[in-house]
């Protein structure tokens, strides 16, 4: 059950990755510095949903060509949805509901990720592995990148491939079921001028197996008795996204990103998202960044607002519904001189180090309220602390 929310939360928390995108792949020919990164995440919204998500990091360069790097990565996860468990009997019967309980967390999942960088003349190649495993959910994966440089390094191609194989354990049913999905991406990184990047991304995800969600119910009314029912997706869905971006210095001090993502899949599902971010040396020491993100999108061909007997094909997820969000982020990073004349963390702020926080405020409305709260509107708080040491 720990994935429903997990998703919910990932939706949020991607847009922190995406806005690092650009200045990673300006200078994606050079090995990553050898760091330790600690980050201590949490995300908690109306729905009752509380995400606390602690990860490490090591990055190594271990000669003038090659990089390896370790993650760990445990969320601890807490859903007031969690506490309630519908039985049905197969997916057509009545079912019961019966409340639970306990302290938090109500779930924990593990996350390892290993990984090589290496160059080979200019051309940089990377390899990573993922294994996610919690109670009812397991998952391994492997991703592999390519980028080529062209015109001095001006020019950059990058080519990615990820395939995962999941299996799904849900603890209401006694059967194990599989997902597999493998996702292809490509994309072109200009540099216009030393002060304007562009870059310019395709990606296509192929899902197949069991896509649903196998502890959500649809409640339906049945001459003044109430059944409940097991969701019903299709077995396959091919995902597709377009996006343009781009990062541009306004003076010395500062910098804009601007982007825009299309995305379509054979769910019938299409959104816009749009976004921008400031950044500004507030001092020498100082880092700011302000952003705003919009999204859309149209609902699945399957789903409806409700049903009046069982169907082939029945969703009650909500994200799957038509929907607009916005997203507001606030982030602050700072240099260790800041530091130097604080007890304690004066010992821990080396040279190279780093501390950032930040905040991000996300709200969603859809035109269906969730399955499980009733709310149509979502408001979720993502707070980070991070520590980067460059050694």
């Amino acid at each position: 059950m720990a994935r429903e929310h997990r998703a919910e939360a990932a939706v949020v928390v991607r847009a922190l990755i995406i806005s690092l995108l650009l200045v990673t792949l300006s200078f994606c020919q050079n090995l990553p510095e050898s760091d330790l990164q600690v980050n201590l995440n949490g995300y908690f919204d109306n729905f009752g949903v509380f995400v606390a998500y602690p990860v490490i990091s090591v990055t190594k360069q271990i000669g003038a060509t090659t990089s390896i790097n370790g993650r760990y990565l445990v969320d601890m996860i807490s859903a007031a949805s969690m506490k309630s468990l519908f039985r049905v009997d197969g997916v057509t019967s009545a079912s019961r509901r019966t409340e639970g309980g306990g302290k938090f967390p109500d779930e924990i999942r593990h996350e390892f990720t290993g990984g090589v960088t290496q160059l080979f003349g200019e051309v940089k190649a990377s390899l990573n592995a993922i294994y996610s495993t919690e109670h009812d959910y397991y998952s391994r994966t492997i991703a592999a990148d390519i980028s080529l440089p062209f015109a001095l390094k001006n020019t950059i191609i990058s080519l990615g491939v990820v395939k995962s194989w999941d299996i799904v354990a849900p603890d209401n049913r006694d059967w194990q079921k599989d997902k597999n999905v493998i996702s292809l991406s490509a994309g072109l990184t200009q540099n216009i001028s030393p002060a304007w990047v562009m870059q310019m991304n395709l990606w296509y995800s192929n899902n197949t197996g069991f896509l649903n969600d196998a502890y959500q119910v649809v409640a339906i009314n049945e001459l003044g008795r109430v059944r409940f029912y097991s969701p019903a997706y299709p077995d396959s869905r091919d995902r597709r996204a377009a996006s343009l971006r781009t990062v541009f210095s306004l003076d010395e001090l500062s910098s804009l990103q601007l982007g825009y993502r299309y995305y379509w899949d054979t769910w019938d599902i299409s959104s816009n998202t749009a976004n921008i971010l400031y950044q500004r040396h507030l001092s020498k020491n100082i880092r700011a960044a302000l952003g705003w993100r919009i999204y859309n999108q149209t609902k699945a061909y399957f789903f409806l607002p409700e049903y009046s007997g069982p169907v082939e094909l029945m969703a009650v997820d909500s994200k799957l519904n038509e929907s607009v969000s916005n997203e507001f982020e606030l982030s602050f990073k700072f240099a260790s001189d800041i530091f130097k004349n604080i007890p304690l963390l004066n010992s821990i702020m080396k040279e190279t180090a780093e501390l950032s926080v930040g905040l991000n405020f996300y709200m969603r409305n859809t035109s269906t309220p969730d399955w499980h709260s009733r709310y149509r509107m979502l408001y979720a708080y993502i707070f980070t602390l991070g520590y980067k040491y460059n050694f």
